[in-house]
């Protein structure tokens, strides 16, 4: 079952879905929306699978269109979204290695407990039933 989410964070709010059950996995790229990972978060149900869109994208909304949806703002959203969720630590899948070096440099500041990265190429699924 996925449940949609909203979270206020300075100067956007977020959509985000939860999936799943078990252990935390962000997935996560940007700028992209959560349902381009929704295949991917179906497959991996057997965690507690969140995936967001970025500020401006999807059902993520940039209250200031002028402002720019910088690596820093989206570093501090992946952590605010982690608070909300009680999150001590959680693995995390990263949608390219650019992302990576942006993104998630800026939140390991604040959540230095990444217990796993995936960082790769937009994700193609192959498997049973699902290309």
């Amino acid at each position: 079952m996925t449940t949609t989410h909203t979270l206020d964070v300075p100067g956007a709010r977020l959509h985000y879905e939860v999936r799943g059950a078990g252990p935390l996995l962000l997935v996560m790229g940007a700028p992209m929306a959560a349902a381009a990972f929704a295949p991917l978060a179906d497959m991996l149900a057997t965690h507690t699978v969140v995936t967001h869109g970025s500020r401006g994208i999807s059902g993520s909304i940039l209250y200031d269109p002028g402002q720019d949806s910088i690596p820093e703002l989206r570093a501090d959203d992946v952590t605010a979204l982690l608070d909300a969720l009680g999150a001590e630590s959680a693995d995390v899948f990263a949608n390219g290695a650019r992302f990576f070096a942006d993104e998630l440099r800026g939140t390991t500041r604040y959540l230095p407990d990444i217990a796993a990265l995936a960082a790769g190429p937009t994700p193609v699924v192959v498997g049973i039933g699902v290309a």
